[in-house]
């Protein structure tokens, strides 16, 4: 298994000389590149193109602005004149990434869309000078999203979509012929859940890929479907974990290449995933993988700027404005390029690093050298039909966002105008299986005043690929939660705005899979599951009392003011609630309080920095995360915080960006009646829950045999505290605070059993306040970035609140 975490020598093997070269010769913006969104008063993203007949360039794209998703186009014509911006989009707040084909008589565009509580595929042509009304594809009783469309050589459309009914996603399509959808037919088959279909045609046929989970992996299959349905093949190996096909039709075959993925463990037990780009070409014996002069079939290994380097020493990555995992194709005479992108500078920040265009041609089913192509620019996109021609190829790529406005070029990529490319050594990693059935521990329960409260495991602070600097396919990533890490709560809270806004489409989206797993999980087709939908807020409020709130120099790099991170955790009910963006309510936290407890929900803490705004809605604390151990950290600003009277729970979440939720370092153990998102929240109100840094500890607190998180009455100005915890390792000892202070430390015996009970006596009039931290063998270091331990070494309990009288 070590051999996929060495790179080739031909990817590791070059001189400072070259790579200086690298960096002096970056290919720079063609001075004839156009732009296709100029004066954006939107956030422009999804960009898709199309050609038509007459020699025109329509470019589509998904705009948002002020809670509104759009879909807007614009036309190039043949002299190069730039049409105005239209609408294509009729109705509604939320839309999906729009795909463009021409038509005999213009173009259609495809996008799913949210109306009526339902997603539907809608369809819309411009033929004749004039948009047609908007078509539903789909009926209003389904769930659909991800479309694709494919013009056919008989002027008909195909369009695929994945659609959930049943409890099951599906890849479905249909022909549309003259504006007019034809019957719908399924193309996956199975039970597994079927996602992400791409649509390309070859030697006459229609063909169809998609990815599938089943069997805790996902895989690549396809089929032809048009003019008839051939047999469903699968292209990615078995027993590998491969998602996100995209496929190219050549000459030397028909060619699909996809992400793989494998579990992997490094330093202190930090988890994370090894990424690798893979292609297969079909041919008479069936789906051969285009391998190396030394037989590996990886082209690429996405290390850098994607996953931290864990040895000699932890180097952490951070966030990217562009994706990074992707993989394209592109046909160049007898050659098949594979290109992909990554961050210029591994080390580099979110807002301000851009990135690589990389590019690796195979040839007679050989992968040759790989090159740069392309710097400066980041989402990178090759315009359809993906040919080159005399070494030059058509390309959308954006600059870095600026101030929320992300402008989009059409430019040419020449294909010989490469350099160098060069990447480190990734060492350290090691595959891993995962659940770590060592860290699996039964679901205990506990009784209070005659009921009996579960203990439920959750990670309420997750990210994924809808955020603008994470990764991770939201399914995925839910499976993921569920299947790998073991959780029983998971909430993905991605951020509202970061250098961009999260978008209404990227919101509902995540809201849909949070609905569709939990009700899987409750129809009893999969283990107890609970996805609740919900985001980060993520404000930055000012240090100078003069300061304005809502100054987006506040929020905006540089970071005016002594500005500081004032995030929540904003976590709804399975009825959900609204996405209120900070910048667009004046980064007034009483809005987002407001609309949160008519909605339902609840908020937490996050990170070392935060202002409490004491409202109802506020019920716990972040002590720890994926990122670090904050209240070891600042001790004073969660003791503050209790001292000035609130009465809050103590979560912990491990804020993953790197595609590891409920594995990030920090989880929280809720105990409620069921596994129900009102019992949850109920939970989380009365604070009946605890946190630690990821490992699955059982820990009782009680005070007066109340449990933690109670107000306790004391008349005689004494009180009797008891914990009893469950290690998943041997418990070294358990300390008490009162009122921020140690008072008593309880060393264990050597086995993962504790329990200790303490009496305090002679306390003074007025409210004191005590918790546990509870500390078990083999502690884990605080690693720079996202690199917590998935499974450390401390616990602590709610508090108790003691009021002597």
């Amino acid at each position: 298994m070590r051999r996929f975490l060495i790179l080739s020598p031909a990817l590791r093997t070059l001189s400072v000389v070259s790579m200086l070269l690298a960096l002096l010769g970056a290919c720079s913006a063609a001075d004839d590149a156009i732009v296709i969104n100029p004066n954006a008063t939107t956030y422009d993203f999804h960009p898709a193109a199309a050609e038509t007949d007459d020699g025109a360039t329509w470019f589509v794209w998904h705009g948002y602005a002020n809670g509104r998703d759009q879909i807007l186009a614009r036309r190039r014509d043949a002299n190069e004149s730039i049409g105005d911006l239209q609408q294509v989009s009729e109705q509604g707040a939320v839309h999906g990434p729009p795909t463009v084909v021409s038509t005999d008589e213009g173009i259609a565009v495809v996008w799913s869309s949210k109306q009526k509580d339902r997603w539907r595929i809608l369809w819309r042509e411009f033929r004749g000078g004039a948009w047609r009304k908007s078509v539903a594809i789909t009926s209003d009783d389904r769930e659909c999203i991800y479309c694709t469309a494919l013009q056919q050589a008989d002027d008909s459309t195909m369009v695929a979509w994945s659609e959930h009914q049943s409890g099951q996603w599906k890849v479905r399509a249909c022909r549309v012929v003259d504006g007019t959808p034809e019957r719908v037919f399924d193309v996956s088959t199975g039970q597994a859940n079927a996602f992400r279909p791409v649509l390309i045609q070859h030697d006459g046929s229609v063909w169809a890929f998609w990815d599938q989970y089943a069997e805790l992996n996902y895989s690549v299959h396809g089929r032809s479907v048009f003019p008839q349905k051939s047999d469903v093949e699968q292209v990615s190996p078995a027993d590998e974990f491969c998602l996100t096909p995209t496929a190219l039709s050549h000459p030397s075959g028909l060619h699909v290449a996809w992400l793989r993925k494998v579990d992997v463990v490094g330093g202190p037990g930090v988890i994370s995933q090894w990424h690798t780009l893979h292609t297969a070409v079909r041919g008479d014996d069936g789906w051969q993988q285009i391998h190396t002069e030394d037989g590996r079939t990886a082209a690429a290994e996405l290390t850098q700027g994607l996953m931290a380097q864990i040895q000699p020493k932890a180097v952490a990555t951070g966030g990217y404005l562009g994706p990074r995992t992707k993989p394209m194709l592109l046909a160049e005479d007898d050659r098949v390029w594979l290109l992909w992108e990554r961050k210029s500078n591994h080390r580099g920040s979110t807002p301000s690093v851009s990135g690589d265009l990389v590019g690796r041609p195979s040839a007679n089913g050989t992968w040759q050298e790989p090159v740069v192509l392309q710097q400066k620019r980041v989402d990178y996109h090759v315009m359809h039909p993906a040919t080159a021609d005399a070494g030059k190829a058509k390309m959308l790529a954006s600059h870095l966002p600026k101030r929320a406005i992300r402008s989009y070029e059409m430019y040419e990529l020449n294909l010989r105008d490469a350099q160098p490319f060069h990447q480190d050594d990734w060492i350290g990693w090691q595959p891993v299986d995962l659940p770590i059935k060592e860290e699996v521990t039964p679901r205990r329960s506990i009784t209070v005043d005659g009921k009996t409260y579960k203990l439920f495991w959750a990670d309420m602070h997750c990210h994924n690929g809808l955020t603008a600097d994470a990764e991770g396919q939201p399914d995925e990533m839910q499976v993921y939660a569920r299947d790998r890490a073991n959780l029983d709560v998971v909430v993905f809270t991605n951020n509202d705005f970061y250098q961009v806004p999260l978008t209404q489409y990227e919101f509902e989206l995540g809201n849909l899979f949070a609905k569709t797993f939990s009700a899987a999980a409750a129809a009893g087709q999969s283990r107890p599951f609970l996805s609740l939908p919900g985001y980060e807020w993520t404000s930055r409020i000012p240090g100078v009392a003069t300061a304005s709130l809502d100054d987006p120099g506040n929020w905006l790099p540089p970071y005016q003011y002594r500005s500081y991170p004032n995030h929540r955790s904003v976590i709804y009910s399975a009825n959900s609630g609204p996405l209120v963006h900070f910048p667009e309510v004046g980064n007034d936290i009483a809005k987002l309080n407001d609309a949160v407890e008519k909605a339902g929900g609840v908020t937490l803490s996050q990170h070392p920095a935060f202002k409490l705004s004491g409202h109802p809605v506020e019920v716990g604390l972040e002590l720890t995360s994926g990122w670090s151990n904050y209240i070891a950290l600042k001790p004073a600003l969660f003791h503050s915080s209790l001292n000035n009277g609130a009465r809050l729970g103590f979560t912990a979440n491990g804020d993953t960006h790197r595609r590891a939720p409920g594995l990030s370092g920090a989880l929280t153990g809720i105990y409620a009646e069921e596994l129900t998102s009102d019992a949850i929240l109920d939970a989380l109100r009365t604070r009946r829950c605890f946190a630690t840094m990821g490992a699955q500890m059982f820990v009782d607190a009680r005070a007066n045999g109340a449990v933690m998180g109670q107000d306790v009455s004391s008349k005689s100005g004494s009180v009797t505290l008891t914990i009893n915890a469950i290690g998943t390792r041997p418990i070294v000892e358990a300390v008490l605070i009162r009122n921020g202070q140690q008072i008593r430390t309880v060393q264990g015996n050597g086995t993962q059993q504790f329990s200790a009970t303490v009496a305090d006596e002679d306390l003074a009039p007025g409210t004191h306040w005590y918790y546990w931290q509870i500390r078990q063998e083999r502690d884990a270091p605080v690693l720079p970035g996202n690199l917590m331990a998935a499974h450390g070494h401390l616990a602590w309990s709610t508090p108790h609140w003691v009021v002597v009288e």
